[in-house]
């Protein structure tokens, strides 16, 4: 059984060969490494996760929603969902204050008993919404070093990288890897 970071490299390199231009995974691979190693164990314990994103990437959320659960993958579906107006509630009552994510929080609580949030786009009020929530994924294009807000690939990248979180979760769930880094 290989770890996680072992897998990533050899699967990164691989797709490099197909043409998938991935290489530039490997040298931010320990950056995301702990999060996503972190975010599957979550899921295969048990756990769900709500994606969550600002305006101009809710596509990739609606993206990520359709294509992980997809049946001819041949596996169980995992609790990774889009509350479709969620969006619209963290905008209209949050104004400015802890507040109006009090009561979301109450709903998300009783929706999902344990959930984490994974949040993709820039620091909006929704990113806020999401770090209150404590240990989620946060791809906050300007926060962190992964994601460069002005890149003409970010798209592409963004593909790449839930390609790669999707074939972990399966071969995690397979056991053919190791999470611990």
């Amino acid at each position: 059984m290989q770890n996680i970071n072992d897998w990533l490299l050899t699967t990164i390199r691989e797709d490099e060969k197909k043409g998938v231009m991935s290489g530039w995974i490997e040298e931010k691979r320990f950056l995301l490494l702990p999060n996503m190693a972190r975010i599957i164990t979550h899921i295969i314990n048990g756990g769900s996760l709500i994606v969550l994103t600002d305006n101009t990437h809710q596509w990739f959320g609606e993206y990520i929603t359709q294509h992980i659960n997809q049946p001819h993958k041949g596996r169980p579906f995992f609790p990774i969902v889009q509350i479709a107006h969620l969006h619209d509630m963290i905008d209209s009552n949050a104004q400015g204050d802890m507040k109006g994510f009090k009561l979301i929080d109450n709903m998300l609580d009783m929706m999902y008993a344990n959930y984490k949030i994974w949040y993709i786009g820039k620091k909006t009020m929704r990113a806020n919404f999401a770090k209150e929530r404590g240990d989620g994924w946060y791809w906050i294009f300007d926060e962190n070093d992964i994601f460069n807000p002005t890149d003409e690939y970010l798209d592409y990248k963004l593909l790449i990288l839930f390609k790669l979180f999707d074939r972990a979760i399966q071969a995690a769930m397979l056991n053919k890897i190791s999470l611990d880094i």
